[in-house]
């Protein structure tokens, strides 16, 4: 089959597909923006109902035209795909293909028979909210606005997403009165949500704490091996290099793997080798020797601090108060003011909850967006660029 494409096919195709100019990326954030507000219309439609009805027409006018472009987004996508099936089953172009098809049953449904009293007339304006859907394919573009990479918030999106899901269902069912009523608990939640939110802070400081002795360690422990390389080669040549990056090496690999789990042998082998080499120059106790000592004790306490640095009954304790606290506020704060709520508790408290764990795991594991510097000791130890696990 030929899938060869004209000069203009190709670049509608890559201006939707492979987006490399600023026009591009424009259009790509101008059609994010008509996501939102159809979201926006949507919420207006069926949570207030009185504002929707003063501005029908307006809303209507907006709502039509976020149609019209998403239908010609989805036209030109379509004609300029070399493969029109494998293009129509993607989940991309699935998603596109929702979000416009339900609108136009809504508009071409009441032309063939009365809608009046039809409840699919009202789920097919619920669908308008599978828009939503559409933010899978324009995602890049507010991560690129918004930092989103490699940020608290990246990794906490799920918990996000999970609680806003929950929040949104509860708000369909509190719009029918099919769920609780209001029960004017806002300011317990606020006083309860800003108790916890000094624990969490309070937290953060003693972890990144720690966190801080845990680097500075590493740090000294990179200057000691340093002139302890340099006394050994002076006494003779070549002995300390070895020695010296043998031990770095064994100490680097078990600080930043936390599946190694045999820290004691397999760093008290490194120690006893590194002594050795000590021996081989003095066969006394030495100042050489004590300066051994405060290099294995520093790597000790680090390597003791780098799977948890807080007890874990504590952590589970105050994961268990963020998700319940959380869980209320989806609960019991009705409507609008309980979906920015939740949000923001969410992004606040739970973020905060993560960076609580993050400091508590000085290097990579579950929780891997803050680590501890060891460039320093990379490059001494001349670890490839390859093999680093930042």
């Amino acid at each position: 089959m030929n899938t060869d494409k004209s000069p203009l096919r190709e670049r509608i195709h890559n201006f939707f597909e492979n987006p490399d100019s600023a026009f591009a990326y424009s259009v790509q954030g101008f059609i994010a923006i008509l996501i939102l507000a159809s979201v926006g219309i949507f919420a207006v439609e069926f949570w207030y109902s009185e504002l929707f009805l003063r501005y029908q027409s307006l809303f209507n006018l907006g709502n039509n035209i976020i149609l019209a472009v998403f239908t010609v987004e989805y036209i030109l996508r379509f004609s300029t795909a070399s493969r029109k099936l494998h293009f129509a089953t993607r989940p991309f172009s699935v998603i596109d293909f929702v979000a416009i098809f339900p609108n136009y049953l809504e508009l071409l449904l009441p032309l063939v028979i009365d809608t009046t009293e039809l409840r699919v007339l009202r789920l097919l304006r619920f669908a308008r909210l599978l828009r939503v859907l559409k933010f899978l394919r324009y995602g890049s573009i507010f991560r690129k606005v918004f930092l989103y990479q490699g940020t608290i918030l990246q990794k906490i999106t799920p918990i996000i997403l999970l609680f806003a899901s929950a929040k949104g269902i509860i708000w369909v069912l509190e719009s029918y009165n099919l769920w609780i009523p209001d029960s004017q608990l806002g300011t317990l939640f606020t006083i309860i949500g800003f108790v916890l939110g000094i624990i969490l802070s309070q937290k953060i400081g003693v972890s990144y704490g720690k966190f801080i002795e845990v680097g500075e360690a590493v740090v000294r422990i990179r200057a000691r091996l340093g002139s302890l390389e340099t006394m050994l080669n002076n006494a003779e040549k070549g002995l300390g290099t070895g020695a010296c990056t043998e031990w770095g090496r064994s100490f680097y690999l078990l600080l930043t793997h936390p599946q190694e789990q045999d820290d004691t042998r397999r760093m008290g082998e490194a120690n006893a080798k590194l002594h050795e080499a000590v021996l081989m120059v003095e066969k006394n106790v030495s100042w050489i020797t004590i300066f051994i000592i405060d290099i294995i004790q520093d790597a000790r306490f680090c390597l003791s601090k780098k799977t948890r640095l807080v007890p874990k009954p504590y952590d589970t304790l105050l994961h268990q108060s963020t998700m319940l606290y959380l869980a209320l506020v989806v609960i019991f704060i009705p409507g609008m003011a309980g979906m920015l709520s939740a949000l923001v508790a969410t992004y606040t408290l739970y973020g905060m909850y993560y960076l609580t764990q993050d400091f508590d795991s000085i290097f990579g594991g579950e929780f891997d967006l803050i680590n501890i510097n060891v460039s320093e000791l990379e490059e001494y130890l001349k670890i490839p660029a390859a093999k680093k696990t930042r």
